[in-house]
């Protein structure tokens, strides 16, 4: 007894080829699409820790700019604490908020030593980083002296 197909009718499937070629494709797609997220979500942090700091260190500045001037005030010495009153982001703490530099108007341009006669300017520089060390922001700042 012979079987034979009924006519008009196709009984040819996919090769096994064709579906292995699919599965692969759709495969590498998926890794595509994850390895896309993944670096969105990565991407999604650091501007979230670089936004944070932005806002530190522009809020610290600011209560730098509020403190009485010293004279030949130094980063060592602690002339400047941008951190009193500073409200910090979650998993923050004072060490991510600095006075990274001090400099003094010489009378033309600014130095990194203080001259001999202060000129009641200074050039300070805040500095704010975030826990993860990927956002690093830093305002500078002209504090002179109360006339």
């Amino acid at each position: 007894m012979t079987i034979r197909s009924r006519a008009g009718h196709s009984e040819r499937g996919d090769t096994l080829l064709e579906i292995l070629i699919s599965v692969t494709i759709l495969g590498t797609s998926f890794v595509a699409i994850l390895a896309g997220l993944g670096t969105a979500i990565n991407l999604s942090s650091q501007g979230r820790g670089v936004a944070n700091a932005q806002v530190v260190a522009v809020s610290a500045a600011d209560i730098v700019k509020n403190q009485t001037y010293v004279a030949c005030a130094t980063v060592a010495g602690g002339s400047y604490v941008p951190t009193t009153g500073l409200t910090l982001p979650s998993g923050w703490t004072t060490a991510n908020v600095k006075v990274t530099t001090i400099k003094y108007l010489n009378g033309t341009a600014w130095a990194t030593t203080c001259p001999a006669t202060d000129q009641n300017v200074e050039l300070v520089t805040v500095t704010a980083t975030s826990p993860d060390g990927r956002g690093v922001e830093s305002v500078d700042l002209v504090k002179r002296k109360a006339s």
